[in-house]
């Protein structure tokens, strides 16, 4: 990843993302660990698979987005502790996910469009896309659910 100062210097461009990729990393890490524990209560074989596979991307995505970090510091960021994941309610939990992805999907596409390299470009764009994924597959979730209620 290049970046000359034309690039980095716009806007203050560079000192913001550094700050974001920290919260982005941490963000990601804590959406895998939900994802994880969403799982260990599903109903199903089936949604249990998929959202361990959507705890997956989130981690692989804190990991992208790690090494843009390290790239840009020097050095890499040391997540904080994360919370405890807390789950009342399967349904509801999914419900607020769909908010979730959606948020995030908007904050990937914002960086998507301001970052100064194609790099960074392609980044956002896929951590967006499967963000969106995440956001369109989780009412299959919950039509599941309202077919076994059924």
């Amino acid at each position: 990843m290049n970046f000359n100062e034309s690039t980095t210097c716009n806007n203050n461009y560079l000192p913001k993302l550094i700050l974001d990729l920290e919260e982005y990393i941490q963000s990601e890490l804590q959406d895998s660990a939900f994802y994880e524990e969403l799982s260990a209560i599903a109903p199903t074989g089936i949604s249990s698979e998929l959202l361990l596979e959507f705890s997956d991307d989130e981690k692989i995505h804190a990991e992208s987005l790690q090494t843009i970090y390290s790239k840009l510091k020097g050095r890499s960021y040391t997540p904080k502790p994360l919370l405890p994941v807390q789950i009342n309610d399967f349904t509801q939990a999914l419900i607020q996910r769909i908010e979730v992805e959606t948020r995030d999907y908007k904050k990937y596409g914002k960086h998507y469009l301001d970052a100064p390299t194609n790099d960074l470009q392609d980044l956002f764009f896929s951590i967006r896309d499967i963000e969106a994924q995440h956001a369109m597959r989780i009412p299959i979730l919950l039509e599941d659910l309202r077919d076994r209620v059924k």
